[in-house]
């Protein structure tokens, strides 16, 4: 067995349950296989962007992907994951139906990356899921009763990759453009 003794970290913007959520989500995650090695609960997201890994800690990119994140002006939004998706290598709820505003911060996202000039990891595309724990088995998807929160800001963090660990880098309030409407 191969142990990687060299640190590699990932960056990756996200949306994440409040507390009391992802306890309701891991003690639903228990359920589904009391043996499973869960997500812990502090570290439940559902990502909106996510880079390559670094060998080297990312200071430089960490530094732009904050000034350019102080500009995302999404409005917030409820979030409802309302489908249990297990596929041959993981379980994750999935939300059944489109999200107007999950999808717009997402591009939001996105474009924060593309002013920072950091792209995202090469391969990945925005498929909005809360991943529960990995497995093996056989596929199958269901509806279940769901998980809803208001999503009213949005995070970044490094993740040492392999050792469970997840470093808050920031964090910014989801305020909308600032101009709203009477009418």
């Amino acid at each position: 067995m191969h142990v990687r003794t060299q640190p590699l970290y990932r960056l990756f913007f996200a949306v994440k349950p409040p507390l009391v959520m992802m306890r309701k989500i891991d003690h639903f995650a228990e359920r589904v296989d009391p043996d499973a090695h869960r997500i812990r609960p502090e570290h439940q997201h559902v990502t909106l962007g996510i880079t390559a890994d670094w060998s080297d800690y990312p200071y430089e990119r960490i530094k732009a992907l904050r000034r350019a994140a102080a500009n995302i002006m999404a409005e917030p939004f409820d979030l409802l994951l309302d489908r249990l998706n297990l596929s041959g290598e993981s379980a994750a709820l999935r939300p059944s139906h489109s999200i107007a505003g999950l999808k717009l911060l997402q591009g939001q996202v996105a474009d924060a990356m593309l002013r920072a000039d950091v792209m995202p990891r090469p391969g990945w595309s925005f498929s909005p899921h809360q991943t529960l724990f990995y497995r093996r088995g056989a596929p199958d998807q269901r509806p279940i009763d769901g998980f809803s929160w208001r999503v009213d800001e949005v995070v970044l963090i490094c993740s040492h990759v392999g050792r469970t660990r997840h470093d808050l880098i920031g964090t910014w309030s989801l305020k909308g453009s600032g101009q709203y409407s009477l009418f």
